[in-house]
């Protein structure tokens, strides 16, 4: 055989093989995007010990009327007793966040916060660092409840296009 004709040969069959891949990819249209969500069975939270009470302090009576001329305002402490009450401080509510991001600059995770608290999204900067390297996170919240960030995770990945996670207290 000629060898320019074996070259046409060879070339005809990369074109149709080629064509026998690509062909059928093109036709098909875009590809759909799911978001699947996985339920876990998570052990309930261990029970906390209380923290036993710190021993009250004795407390000046009488503070000192005048003060020395080189003193700072700083300097200054008073302090009044604290009354009694038989009423117990509620603890506060665990706080649920949905992380969008984690940036190496500042401006960047200051720039995606922004766009997100104009569309109505609480957010806050977590800076990390360790190693010498800092990175900023980017967090939608806080939540009440893990109902709520999950609702919230799913709004941002539907108008923004950013697949968050969820972080508990």
């Amino acid at each position: 055989m000629d060898q320019r004709f074996k070259q046409r040969l060879i070339g005809a069959i990369v074109l149709v093989a080629l064509a026998i891949i690509f062909v059928p990819m093109l036709l098909s249209g875009p590809v759909q995007q799911t978001r699947v969500d996985i339920e876990l069975d998570m052990p309930d939270a261990p029970e906390r010990e209380e923290v036993p009470a710190l021993p009250e302090a004795d407390l000046l009576e009488d503070p000192p009327e005048e003060l020395p001329e080189d003193a700072a305002p700083e300097d200054v402490v008073t302090s009044e007793p604290v009354p009694e009450t038989d009423e117990s401080v509620p603890e506060a509510e665990p706080a649920f966040f949905v992380q969008v991001g984690a940036f190496g600059s500042r401006e960047n995770a200051e720039g995606l916060a922004a766009r997100l608290r104009d569309d109505g999204f609480g957010m806050r900067l977590v800076e990390e660092g360790g190693d010498g390297q800092v990175s900023y996170r980017v967090q939608a919240g806080p939540y009440d409840d893990r109902a709520e960030a999950e609702e919230q995770a799913q709004a941002l990945a539907d108008q923004h296009e950013l697949p968050g996670f969820i972080i508990e207290p």
